[in-house]
């Protein structure tokens, strides 16, 4: 029988009261291994011990480690299975050493164009500052309001343009490449609709629901459209992503499985997040190569669920005289924060791009209370905290997201390169837009 299937990822973290050097030389008696071999294993900021494991095996091969000085930490491998590995592997140095620290640093497993040197850990940073970003959207606010709005085209381009820019792996940051004309196209289109159906709804209160029916028939088209245009104009190390959905599955992942969502009181939405969010993952790809997702419907129910359960617990307390809207506030926001980290852990920490995987580390307590004391001094400061507000925010969620880089992410790039290079797309599409979904 098939399970899933672990690794176990040392970070450099030693248990207290070990110094390196004794760690390094319990490594090297354990599995056998040359001295070379140990200082690459410390040199690295990350590296995989040991694949293809039980959960139970993993937390022996843990527990044996810890008592020889290095902490390390179990980590699904998305996708995998692994048949059960007999018990007796345990205690037996040999044959840890055949596939433990010694194939992890030299490792060329599962790569047939290039060598790879084990999971690195390639962390996400965010580089920007509230002071800087204060200057951009102070003139962007001013513009758009003297423009009657037609800046905001250029606002969301410059907005994006700097967190795209101080988002960071390794030495490289993201890119936004978008024209500013292209989305005030799209968004012109976007007001001339809603106007239409605003006046039309006052002088023929029944034309709305015509309207209504129109925008779920456009509804897929606008996804497919505005997830193309984000994707085509977003790029890392001058390679753009891409995205492929189809009007048919944005129309069963955006408007039929909600509408079964709402006929069935709720039972089905949970899957409706988790068809959508498969919907763009799965059509999502980085020059040619595609992002799999590898989440299923299930652990979506469990989420919100338990979100509903801290919903129920705040409507409750708010009947209660003595307590607080503030606090009831509190509680609405960690039901919203405990459904996005979770969301986000779920998705990303099961989604693999090739050989490379993604690690997210969002915490529900803390995302719950960025999300409250944001909203508290935003709200004190008559908006002109928006700024340090949203650089915090990004900032968070960079230090929680890393990219599990499975050997040399260079040459995983260069061969991205070549691809895209041989493949020859047309990267401009005139019906491309940006409407802000």
């Amino acid at each position: 029988m098939q399970q899933q299937a672990y690794m176990l990822v040392f970070q450099g973290d030693l248990v207290d009261g070990f110094d390196p050097e004794t760690a390094k030389q319990n490594l090297k008696e354990l599995f056998k291994v040359s001295q070379e071999k140990v200082e690459q294993l410390f040199s690295l900021p990350a590296v995989v011990v040991k694949k293809n494991l039980t959960h139970e095996l993993a937390q022996k091969f843990q527990e044996q480690l810890q008592k020889r000085g290095l902490n390390t930490v179990i980590q699904p491998m998305a996708g995998s299975n692994v048949v059960q590995v007999p018990e007796d592997q345990m205690g037996n140095s040999a044959a840890a050493s055949s596939t433990g620290v010694a194939s992890a640093a030299t490792a060329s497993e599962e790569k047939s164009t290039a060598q790879a040197e084990g999971i690195q850990s390639l962390p996400f940073r965010f580089e920007g500052k509230a002071g800087e970003y204060f200057k951009i959207w102070i003139v962007n606010v001013l513009l758009s309001i003297l423009t009657l709005g037609i800046y905001s085209a250029w606002a969301k381009v410059r907005n994006h343009r700097y967190f795209y820019s101080n988002t960071h792996i390794g030495k490289h940051s993201f890119e936004y490449l978008a024209d500013p004309i292209t989305i005030l196209k799209g968004r012109l289109v976007a007001a001339a609709f809603f106007a239409v159906y605003v006046i039309s709804g006052e002088v023929m209160p029944a034309l709305n629901l015509v309207f209504m029916l129109i925008f779920l028939f456009v509804l897929p088209w606008l996804v497919c459209k505005s997830m193309a245009f984000r994707n085509r104009n977003t790029a890392f190390r001058n390679i753009r992503f891409g995205f492929d959905g189809t009007y048919v599955e944005a129309a069963k992942a955006f408007v039929l499985w909600p509408l079964a969502g709402v006929l069935t009181i709720g039972i089905l939405m949970p899957y409706a997040v988790y068809r959508q969010k498969q919907f763009i993952v799965g059509h999502s790809r980085y020059g040619t190569t595609p992002f799999e997702p590898q989440f299923g419907g299930k652990a979506f129910y469990g989420i919100f669920l338990r979100a509903l359960g801290i919903l129920i617990v705040g409507i409750l307390l708010a009947a209660v005289p003595f307590i607080g809207p503030l606090f009831t506030m509190m509680l609405y926001l960690m039901a919203f924060a405990y459904v996005t980290a979770n969301t986000t852990n779920l998705t990303f920490n099961n989604t693999t791009l090739q050989y490379n995987t993604f690690e997210s580390r969002l915490e529900v307590g803390k995302l719950a209370w960025i999300y409250f004391s944001n909203a508290i001094v935003t709200a004190l400061t008559v908006g002109l905290a928006m700024p340090w507000a949203k650089v915090r925010l990004a900032n968070y969620h960079a230090q929680c997201l890393s990219l599990m880089a499975d050997g040399d992410i260079d040459s995983f790039v260069a061969a991205e390169e070549e691809n895209v290079s041989s493949l020859g797309e047309e990267i401009g599409d005139a019906f491309d837009m940006d409407i802000g979904l």
